[in-house]
């Protein structure tokens, strides 16, 4: 279901989940890199079939979080994410919810990052935890001038929130193939499609596939994405874009989904390849 209202092209994906962030200097000054702190509320059009922030929307926090985190320990030059590693402990959330981004390797040609989420609503309860990489890059045209330390305040709700599938242009639709329109706020600086929306057509795709396939959605809610790994393999420019999913089993009310994700306007190239845990909820 989405809004009467249209979608506010100002809002970026930065800020549609409001998440705010604080940078904490590491004790070994400039040898070693900051961590960085986040907090999100979880808005009720954000919320999923598991009761809390859909997966699709946790993995924009964390790809925002931990790509910021790892492009100042990369500075001066910058960062694009190869990978995204999740595993979601907890679907149901209080909010809000507290993330924590700490650098452990920073190479000459990467950087990792682990990460965690817990709920602070539910006595700081975990939610996920996340390994993300990602490649060193010539920053260009880009302008790195930070304000150390960093610190971003919490943006304030949206007047006329819309769903997660509205603002992310997810095309309507069932089955194996989901599709997104490639709309300017889903860029990001670099001017391709950001990787929390790669993420979220992910989430939306597999528990699409899933329920196609048959997946046993008895529960009282349905369907919901949990654990997810996503290969960045090249930027999406052009769009749009398609996720083609095949479900690969069920087991004890979990079906595995394999998600293929192509950019249609560039020669049709492959530009993610992942998989997506569904879970009956």
């Amino acid at each position: 279901m989405t809004s009467d209202h249209p979608v506010d092209r100002r809002t970026h994906v930065s800020d549609y989940f409001r998440l705010e962030r604080w940078e904490l200097p590491s004790d070994g000054g400039d040898e070693r890199p900051s961590s960085f702190g986040g907090r999100a509320p979880i808005d009720d059009h954000q919320r999923g079939a598991g009761g809390g922030l859909r997966t699709g929307g946790l993995l924009t926090n964390l790809d925002t979080l931990g790509g910021f985190t790892s492009g100042l320990a990369a500075l001066p030059r910058w960062i694009v994410t190869t990978s995204l590693l999740a595993t979601v402990s907890e679907l149901d959330h209080v909010g809000p919810l507290r993330f924590r981004a700490d650098v452990v390797r920073r190479g000459r040609s990467s950087v990792v990052t682990a990460l965690d989420v817990v709920d602070e609503g539910a006595a700081d309860r975990h939610v996920a935890a996340a390994t993300m990489t990602c490649a060193i890059l010539d920053p260009r045209a880009m302008v790195l001038d930070f304000a150390r330390p960093f610190s971003l305040a919490m943006p304030p709700p949206q007047a006329d929130p819309v769903r997660p599938e509205e603002f992310f242009c997810i095309e309507p639709g069932a089955g194996p193939v989901t599709r997104l329109r490639l709309a300017d706020q889903l860029r990001n600086p670099w001017g391709i499609l950001h990787g929390g929306a790669v993420a979220m057509l992910a989430d939306e795709a597999a528990c699409r596939a899933a329920a196609a396939h048959g997946a046993d959605a008895s529960g009282p809610n349905g369907l919901a994405a949990a654990d997810a790994v996503l290969h960045y393999l090249r930027p999406v420019k052009v769009g749009p874009v398609e996720a083609r999913c095949q479900v690969l089993g069920t087991r004890a009310g979990r079906t595995s989904v394999r998600v293929a994700i192509h950019d249609v306007g560039a020669e049709d190239r492959m530009v993610t390849l992942g998989s997506v845990t569904v879970l009956a909820v």
